[in-house]
């Protein structure tokens, strides 16, 4: 069994070593296994092939063919010299009928193009005269309307403080508000102030009353326009604008805008000071 065995075995061996060399060395087309290289393929020898006598050259082609274009451009001067005379006196006396009638149109074209030239320039006059004409027109109701707004302006700029302060009598206090009908007391002196004085503020009491722009004033001097203040110990919360006779304007919570007599009892106790801007 054992001998079987190993029969079997170096058999299987064999084969296998066989597939391996089968595996490493395939065949190929032209190749030598005993010398281990490629083979030259040798190629079959072809008869040359015979050249055909009768085909024309493309060169001689290309010629005769520049040949008969040259011929065919050239002018047939046999046709000409055998012309009878008659006709080229006919031209020449064509020719000099036609000549005054080229003269005559080369005049009528010329006329025409100095009638163009000058309907042309006549309508340049008109066109400039006509932009001038609205040039000025337009610079002359530029100039009425520029004097009609700086009348106006001057018109209706206001010189007396106390009536153009008195134009917001009765509007409705809602803060953070600033116009004629609704507006807060910051808001309404800030409108005054840049409608009257041409001085802008922010909308704000305390900021008013910090603006280094403005001076401080004492009671027994105040004058109409200055600014008054009022609030606790921290902080200031409203303000108003002084008006002759010991009173001020102002934007009131309660009862909108007013104006109040500067001895009033709840108001007096709030008296933190006035500044100037003006």
């Amino acid at each position: 069994m054992a001998f079987k065995s190993r029969l079997i075995m170096g058999i299987a061996i064999i084969c296998s070593l066989g597939m391996l060399t089968n595996c490493a060395f395939p065949v190929r087309p032209g190749y030598d296994r005993k010398t281990g290289s490629y083979k030259r393929y040798r190629v079959p020898k072809q008869a040359p092939a015979e050249i055909d006598s009768t085909a024309i050259n493309p060169q001689d082609e290309l010629a005769q063919e520049e040949k008969l274009a040259t011929i065919s451009k050239t002018p047939d001067t046999t046709n000409t010299l055998d012309a009878p005379k008659t006709n080229t006196q006919d031209s020449t006396a064509q020719t000099g009928k036609t000549q005054p009638n080229i003269l005559a149109s080369v005049d009528s074209t010329e006329n025409k193009q100095k009638n163009s030239d000058e309907q042309i320039q006549k309508y340049d006059n008109v066109a400039a005269k006509k932009a001038d004409s609205t040039a000025t027109k337009n610079a002359t109701k530029k100039h009425e309307k520029t004097k009609s707004t700086e009348k106006k302006s001057v018109a209706t700029k206001p010189t007396n403080l106390e009536k153009y302060a008195k134009e917001w009598l009765g509007a409705k206090y809602v803060y953070g508000a600033a116009s004629k009908r609704k507006t807060d007391c910051s808001g309404y002196v800030m409108q005054v102030y840049k409608g009257f004085y041409g001085i802008s503020l922010d909308h704000n009491a305390q900021h008013m009353f910090d603006d280094g722009r403005g001076y401080s004033i004492k009671r027994k001097k105040l004058k109409e326009g200055d600014l008054v203040f009022f609030g606790n110990f921290w902080k200031i919360s409203h303000v108003g604008i002084y008006l002759k006779g010991e009173r001020f304007i102002h934007a009131s919570s309660s009862n909108g805008v007013i104006i109040t007599p500067m001895d009033d009892n709840y108001w007096a106790g709030k008296y933190k000071g006035a500044r100037r801007f003006k």
